[in-house]
């Protein structure tokens, strides 16, 4: 899959830089899966804009139609810094609600709307599961060796529930990261608060 990546208004056209999208995940393998954005009918070809995966967070591309295949989705998460929470919701309604813990003032939870970008099973310490989103940490170029990626995934300890104690991400209890891997998908939709 090739993007077109350009601002949020603009049509596509092949005068702009073109980036390769890959077909599966970088962690999981798993096949990608893009949120979609916008569309637009251009010389009667209809391009879809996605949210891609990179720095600054919010970057967006087009792809035309014929190279991708949509899915609609009614549910989403939804992460509040203020009352340190992650809801999934369906059509609106709360399905389900967890206790979280987020960024401290320092190295804060990013806000803004991301997606799920690759949801990792893991048996370590952020276990069972790391949700990798399309965020990125607004003041850490780099992390634990990755580039500052921010993500959803499980801690060992609830103690730190319903704290700002984390490097800009949001962790939930085991049991909570068991529960949300059944509704994050690669793609789903997650808005961040304040």
């Amino acid at each position: 899959i090739e993007a077109l990546v350009e601002g949020l208004d603009d049509a596509p056209d092949a005068g702009r830089v073109v980036m390769r999208l890959q077909h599966y995940t970088p962690y999981t393998q798993g096949a990608s899966a893009f949120m979609v954005t916008g569309s637009k009918v251009v010389n009667n070809t209809l391009w879809v804009r996605i949210q891609l995966p990179k720095r600054p967070n919010g970057s967006q591309g087009w792809v035309s139609e014929d190279s991708i295949e949509l899915r609609k989705t009614n549910t989403w998460i939804r992460v509040s810094i203020s009352s340190r929470r992650v809801q999934v919701l369906r059509t609106g309604k709360v399905l389900k609600s967890f206790a979280a813990a987020v960024g401290t003032g320092g190295t804060p939870t990013p806000k803004g709307l991301f997606a799920i970008h690759d949801p990792v099973p893991t048996s370590g310490q952020l276990g069972p599961y790391i949700f990798v989103l399309t965020a990125h940490s607004n003041v850490l170029k780099t992390f634990a060796g990755g580039n500052g990626v921010v993500g959803i995934h499980g801690w060992p300890s609830s103690n730190v529930l319903g704290k700002a104690v984390s490097h800009g991400c949001v962790r939930l209890s085991r049991a909570g990261a068991r529960a949300l891997a059944r509704f994050a998908k690669a793609g789903t939709p997650v808005e961040i608060v304040a």
